[in-house]
Formats: C-alpha cells, structure tokens, sequence
C-alpha cells in the first residue's frame, strides 16, 4: 500500500508522541524504532488517521498484535477507555460520504504537532 504526505506525516507524529517509547512493552527504541501499528486497518479510511486507533510499536510487539486477536483487544484496552473504543469502531465502518474527511486539515494539525516536538530540542 503506497503511503501518502498524509500518512507519512501521522506515522511520524504517533511515533513522536510515543516519545520513542514502545506502548505495549515499553523498551525504548527510539523514534526510527517505532511503527505504527492500527487497531482496525488502514483501509477503513474514516479512522485511518485517527489518533484514537493506533499505537507506537516496536516490530515484535506490531507483528504480535497484528497475529494475536487477543493481544491486540488486550493492548486497545489497556490504552484506550471502552466509549473511545466503541465510537473507533463505530466510524470505521462509516463510509468516507457519511464520515468525510479533511486531509488537509488534518496535514496541518499533524505539521503543526510535529513541529512541537521539534520545538521541544
């Protein structure tokens, strides 16, 4: 799946957010380390840049999550409260015409996040 400006910058921003940290294991793996790991798929475009459905993971922990349907209601559990979790589910099942979507909008929240972070050196 090709990545777009959009995708690039909200990988780079959970990652940031995550400070570098793993979120189910915990290790640090600094920045370069991390992916970012979705709870319903990147497909569901209604929730695919939706900071309430990821999480910044190191490789082990993605691949565990992405193979272990338990872990992974485990790890939302743990991160997220069970109202969140519910309207997650509830758009992404929505369509882009009933949920739209401002990608622009949202490439210049997650510019504006990024250069937080990057105010903060």
């Amino acid at each position: 799946m090709k990545l777009s400006k959009l995708d690039i910058l909200f990988s780079k921003y959970v990652r940031l957010k995550a400070g570098g940290y793993c979120q189910k294991c915990h290790q640090f793996k600094g920045y370069s380390g991390l992916q970012c790991a979705h709870f319903n798929g990147r497909l569901r475009h209604t929730t695919r840049w939706d900071e309430r459905n990821v999480a910044a993971l190191c490789a082990n922990c993605h691949y565990e999550i992405d193979n272990h349907v338990t872990a992974k209601a485990s790890l939302r559990a743990e991160l997220f409260d069970s109202v969140t979790i519910e309207e997650v589910d509830r758009l992404s099942y929505m369509t882009i015409k009933d949920h739209p979507i401002d990608k622009e909008a949202l490439e210049k929240y997650f510019k504006e996040q990024i250069q937080l972070f990057d105010n903060l050196d």
